[in-house]
């Protein structure tokens, strides 16, 4: 995996955030994810199948998902629940979506699986250890979330 292909996700990201929730996101650190890294509250995961195949994760704080929901729903969220299980897998759908436009138009096409959507205090997301796995890490109003991309 060339690191260049992690550019659409973080556009993406980006767009996503700004014209769905009116949220501003600065790319931070960009790393290769080794083993296990420290986990965090909420992530939604996408599995890629086609001419690339992979998965890409994010991974937010619990405070940072609330405030997602926040801002695509319109309402406060002082715990997690259904509604931001529901916002993270669309958030994550968005995002992977535009990110196949920019895909398709090199000519690389893949299908999506449904997002699916993990809590839980500190956990992980593992990757396949065939797959070579690069993480992005995003600054939203002083919080860190990440979005990890692995294809091959």
């Amino acid at each position: 995996m060339k690191v260049e292909m992690v550019n659409p996700f973080i556009t993406a990201t980006i767009n996503v955030f700004d014209t769905m929730a009116g949220l501003s996101v600065a790319k931070k650190e960009i790393y290769l994810k080794q083993e296990i890294a420290a986990g965090n509250d909420v992530s939604g995961i996408i599995g890629i199948a086609g001419s690339l195949t992979g998965f890409v994760a994010m991974s937010f704080p619990e405070s940072v998902a609330l405030k997602i929901t926040a801002a695509f729903l319109g309402e406060d969220k002082t715990s997690i629940d259904a509604d931001v299980i529901d916002t993270i897998g669309e958030v994550i759908n968005m995002v992977v979506g535009s990110a196949k436009t920019v895909f398709a138009k090199q000519g690389m096409k893949y299908d999506l699986g449904l997002p699916n959507v993990v809590t839980g205090k500190d956990h992980t997301v593992n990757r396949p250890k065939d797959i070579m796995c690069i993480g992005v890490n995003f600054d939203l109003e002083g919080e860190v979330f990440s979005i990890e991309v692995g294809l091959k």
